[in-house]
């Protein structure tokens, strides 16, 4: 068990493993059956550009598993901190998408207020961008020793 609770806590590695598993449960909801992006406004801007479930889910499922599978041989077996920057980026990346298209019905005024995800994966891009330049630092670090 103290093993496993390494894997996930070793190095401040736990909001890596935390955003990783929040890309993989919207992969998963999304891939429940029901149409979730036709269930509220806050999705209108995923409708307005063609996005289907299908479309979303697949590439966020294959973005977590490949970041988890950075964290966990990094955090196991070898220092990979390019792996983990890697993932970082793409979180941020996704997560910083995923605020924009939250917000676009408030914006355009499809919607009278905001929707809690667009502040909330903001957040998240904020600190996979902390994580990116975090990573990277490892990186220069194991470099220079």
């Amino acid at each position: 068990m103290t093993r496993m609770s390494d894997t996930f806590l070793q190095h401040g590695r736990g909001m890596e493993w935390q955003n990783s598993i929040i890309i993989l449960v919207f992969a998963i909801t999304l891939a429940l059956p029901g149409d979730t992006l036709a269930t509220s406004v806050a999705f209108a801007a995923f409708r307005q550009l063609g996005i289907d479930e299908v479309a979303l889910a697949v590439p966020l499922t294959v973005i977590a598993i490949m970041r988890m599978a950075g964290l966990f041989i990094n955090g196991n077996w070898r220092r990979s901190p390019i792996l983990r920057c890697i993932g970082a980026v793409l979180g941020a990346g996704l997560f910083a998408g995923l605020a924009v298209l939250f917000a676009v019905p408030a914006l355009s005024g499809q919607s009278a207020a905001l929707t809690t995800g667009a502040g909330s994966y903001l957040a998240l891009a904020a600190f996979d961008v902390l994580a990116a330049y975090r990573s990277a630092a490892d990186a220069s670090f194991y470099k220079q020793h």
